[in-house]
């Protein structure tokens, strides 16, 4: 009997708790069924030219589409240029908005639906048309769909309505930290007290030229200037940047400044003082505004040219090597890479016409491609694990390996020195770059011995 009870109380708590909704929607007027596809709005979204959104939070944002009809800027609370993705999906989602279902053709009262004082409000209007406005307010009991007032009517919208609609006037205005867009950068350059760090950029290619000339990676370079491009504020400070304002910031003197290149043109993000929601103060020098920006960004910018130096001790890939000289122990190994000729038995039986590896000097011959592979492979793998300022004792003045190698479509050659110290450290010098990177013995080790079962002279011995 005590289990038949509790089993009787779940089940009139199961029915209370889900007849709820349909007591509730029973109290009022019945509801139509909106016709298929009926738009709320007969507009086009290209046609609506001013927003007035007023959010859950109280900010009131007028917004107003610039002369070139695909801009917008923010007209009040403050004059800035605004977010277009977020304005074009305001108005792209009140243009394409389609009733679900009509709760009440004319509607008196409106504080049931949460419709009295609504969550969010946007009133919009078009060159040759009368304002129109959409409310949102409460959700419905059953979830997923809000109620929403347009006109005299009360809808359902579904809940990505609210939330699209829901913008703050922080949220509606262009939040980027420097103003500028597209791949066309051509230098950056970052500033602490004395030390600079300089980049520039040539022919998709980055390189350090201060405070050393080096290659640079140019995915970590490439990365960091696509975060300062695509970083956006984490709040605002102050709309004035005036020399009393920016005292507290630590903007008066900034600590770091980063300065990006564009089309002639330079935009510079100075840094100023953390703060305690572990962010950093800011601001664009062409822009009278303090922000905070992520402090991962700021610690990034910091860090020293070893960390943007290029890592990879050879440029070439074995795909697109076309020559390889090594002078090794006063001996000198030539490689090359070319077609293979006719009725000629190549040593990994290429048909004619398909490009094979031959030893030019010494004792010339065509050449194991699986063996050359390895070869290939293991040079152009060899990276450094960090950097040195000098190359005394490195062994770099007598090198065990003196690498020349030529690759891609234009033949671009590249020479490398391989050397050892007397306490068996392996280094390595690209080209006249300065310093010398520290490599792994084990991997300058597995170089060698693949170019030894190359080496005539080696498997003689």
């Amino acid at each position: 009997m005590r289990r038949l009870r509790s089993t009787l109380l779940l089940l009139v708590l199961f029915l209370a708790i889900g007849g709820y909704a349909w007591f509730v929607e029973r109290e009022r007027p019945p509801a139509s069924e909106a016709d298929v596809n009926e738009e709320a709005f007969d507009v086009a979204a290209g046609r609506i030219t001013d927003l007035t959104v007023n959010a859950e939070n109280g900010d009131v944002t007028v917004l107003t589409r610039t002369e070139n009809e695909i801009d917008w800027m923010v007209t009040a609370p403050v004059g800035t240029e605004a977010d277009d993705n977020a304005a074009t999906a305001i108005a792209t989602t009140l243009a394409a908005l389609e009733i679900r279902r009509v709760v009440e053709e004319e509607e008196a009262d409106l504080a049931p639906f949460g419709l009295a004082e609504p969550t969010v409000s946007v009133t919009f209007a078009t060159p040759d048309g009368e304002p129109a406005t959409l409310s949102v307010g409460d959700e419905t009991p059953t979830g997923g769909e809000h109620y929403a007032a347009v006109g005299s009517r009360v809808i359902l919208v579904a809940d990505f309505v609210e939330s699209t609609l829901n913008r703050t006037t922080f949220e509606l205005r262009d939040r980027s930290i420097l103003e500028f867009t597209g791949p066309d950068v051509g230098s950056l350059t970052v500033r602490q007290g004395d030390d600079m760090l300089r980049f520039t950029k040539t022919d998709s290619e980055w390189r350090i030229v201060e405070p050393l000339a080096s290659r640079a990676d140019f995915g970590l370079v490439e990365a960091m200037v696509g975060r300062i491009g695509s970083g956006e504020m984490v709040s605002i400070e102050s709309e004035e940047a005036a020399a009393d304002v920016l005292g507290p910031f630590g903007l008066a003197a900034p600590r770091l400044t980063a300065t990006v290149e564009v089309a002639g043109e330079s935009h510079t993000l100075l840094v100023g003082d953390e703060n305690p929601e572990t962010t950093v103060y800011a601001r664009d020098a062409a822009r009278d505004l303090v922000f905070t920006i992520d402090a991962a960004l700021v610690d990034d910018l910091a860090r020293g040219a070893d960390t943007y130096r290029e890592k990879d001790l050879f440029d070439f890939r074995p795909f697109n090597a076309t020559a390889l000289t090594v002078v090794r122990d006063d001996r000198t190994i030539r490689f090359a890479k070319g077609p293979a000729e006719e009725d000629e038995d190549t040593e990994d039986g290429a048909p004619a016409g398909e490009e094979v590896w031959r030893r030019i000097d010494p004792a010339p011959a065509d050449v194991d491609r699986p063996q050359m592979d390895a070869l290939l492979r293991a040079l152009s793998e060899l990276r450094a694990d960090s950097f040195v300022e000098n190359r005394r004792e490195t062994g770099l003045d007598e090198p065990l390996a003196a690498v020349t190698a030529t690759f891609g479509d234009d033949d671009e050659e590249e020479r490398v020195l391989i050397g050892r110290s007397g306490d068996g450290a392996s280094y390595g010098l690209h080209g006249d770059e300065p310093g010398a990177a520290v490599l792994d013995t084990d991997a300058v080790d597995a170089a060698l011995e693949a170019l030894d079962a190359l080496d005539p002279d080696a498997v003689a011995d």
